[in-house]
């Protein structure tokens, strides 16, 4: 796309023109695929438009491929696309260039803005345990900028609700062909984390439309022509997107490319990140870097990266997809289980009040509850465990959050069976308030009960329960037949 950018930049104004005779000026590249990339439009953040690109990142005129983009959008017409979802719909094709407009969601970005982490980085800007003698230690700028972006849980959030989106596109039979962090879409507000998915105009029936795929993203049956499109090379592209947003490594470029192996997250970070390495693609020949049978292309530390990013369930289903599932598409792990192992492990996280970071809570060092960046301890926090029965000795869902000024949002995923799409609505509130401690219900449209000196009665409203700042709590909320604890644990 590097042509492409320069004519942007020795230009006042980018334009391209639709059927209709209207007229749009390109703002922000906002994601890119196999076969071109995705711009804003200045003064209207409620479209996009999407460009065909040649090999050498030139956007395509040419009327041959403006009427194949028309033909594409016609039968894209005709499949069961799931409906009420956050797709970027074709709204119009273009006529001056190969490309179409989209329907867009204002304010989202693309995956791609986790993996900037060579932000140069002020001063002021690092904090005290990574300096040594007043100045930043190696590679600091990598652990501030992987905060600045919002650290881990933030990636499991994003990715959780991405995962989502293409679950339903495969329940329906279909594929998205071309999966990669650039059409991987996702916002943060007030209510939570939301996604979308742009570059639609590739979903087809699962192994019948044409193959694409972004450098790095292709899974070895593309790659080698072996194959068409189907469900089992996007669950392998959403792995290697997955992998890549939460370690900053390519599950597949270890020593073998680089000629290297090294350990340490900042060290194995730096060599993807001052060499992307664009012309890597997978045929198949190459373990993964974490293979447990083959270390002839091991990179970086294992150990580590399940302390800092891992939980033992987001590696087993990489695991499986990436050795089991590396060379035998239908053993992959389908996007049908991402979400929830995303939501668990974000809801195992905490921020510390230190760094900054975020972490899963069970770390520990020396025996003690820390951070695992800053080692500072963890303090207590808010622990919600839910029971099958008042009888179950182990939690089906675990919810961690740290305590603070502002109300914690507890979400029906922690009291009802996880389901797609359904399992992030607010059913209750909790928050600190002086020497008390305040929840509250939230909407709820199933019967809660909360249990107060030991007598069951209907949760609706605000509830006040003194308690200090570093004193410990618990209180039983209660969901048909399932317990949910809710306590203050240091």
């Amino acid at each position: 796309m590097e042509n492409l950018k320069e004519k942007k930049s020795a230009e006042k104004e980018f334009q391209v023109i639709d059927i209709d005779n209207r007229v749009y000026t390109l703002g922000k590249q906002i994601g890119q695929g196999g076969q071109g990339a995705v711009y804003l439009v200045k003064d209207d953040s409620d479209i996009a438009v999407k460009l065909v690109t040649n090999k050498e990142g030139e956007p395509v005129t040419d009327m041959e491929s403006i009427r194949n983009v028309s033909q594409k959008l016609t039968e894209l017409r005709k499949l069961p696309v799931p409906q009420n979802e956050n797709l970027s719909v074709p709204l119009a094709i273009l006529k001056s260039h190969a490309g179409y407009v989209m329907s867009f969601m204002k304010g989202m970005n693309s995956l791609t803005e986790f993996l900037k982490l060579k932000v140069p980085v002020k001063d002021d800007e690092f904090p005290d345990w990574l300096l040594k003698d007043g100045k930043p230690i190696n590679n600091a700028e990598l652990y501030v900028n992987y905060c600045k972006t919002g650290g881990l849980r933030s990636r499991l959030l994003a990715l959780y609700k991405a995962s989502e989106l293409l679950a339903c596109i495969h329940a329906n039979g279909l594929c998205y062909v071309d999966i990669s962090d650039g059409n991987l879409m996702y916002k943060e507000d007030e209510d939570g984390f939301s996604a979308s998915l742009i570059d639609t105009d590739n979903i087809c029936f699962s192994g019948r439309g044409e193959t694409w795929m972004t450098k790095g993203y292709g899974a070895p049956e593309i790659v080698t022509g072996k194959s068409s499109a189907t469900i089992y090379s996007d669950s392998y592209s959403f792995a290697v997107a997955a992998f890549k947003i939460l370690t900053m490594k390519h599950p597949f470029m270890g020593k073998k490319v680089y000629e290297e192996d090294d350990e340490g997250w900042s060290k194995t970070v730096v060599k993807p990140q001052n060499d992307n390495k664009d012309e890597f693609f997978d045929d198949g020949t190459y373990p993964w870097i974490y293979d447990n049978e083959d270390d002839s292309n091991a990179y970086g530390c294992r150990e580590q990266d399940m302390a800092l990013f891992l939980n033992p369930l987001l590696f087993a289903l990489f695991d499986n997809t990436f050795s089991a599932g590396h060379n035998k598409p239908e053993l992959r792990t389908p996007l049908l289980r991402w979400p929830k192992a995303f939501a668990q492990a974000a809801d195992s996280t905490i921020r510390c009040k230190s760094c900054g970071m975020s972490y899963f809570y069970t770390n520990k060092e020396n025996n003690e509850y820390c951070c695992p960046y800053c080692s500072k301890e963890r303090g207590r926090i808010l622990l919600v465990k839910t029971y099958l029965n008042s009888d179950s000795q182990e939690p089906l869902y675990v919810f961690a959050h740290e305590l603070a000024l502002n109300e914690v949002i507890i979400p029906s995923r922690c009291f009802y069976p996880f389901k797609i799409n359904e399992g992030v609505k607010p059913v209750a509130g909790i928050m600190q308030k002086d020497d008390a401690i305040e929840i509250r219900a939230i909407n709820n449209d199933r019967q809660l009960y909360i249990e107060k000196n030991g007598v069951k009665e209907p949760f609706v409203g605000m509830y006040k329960f003194i308690c200090s700042k570093n004193e410990s709590f618990k209180y039983t909320l209660i969901s048909g037949n399932r317990i949910v604890i809710i306590s203050g644990e240091n």
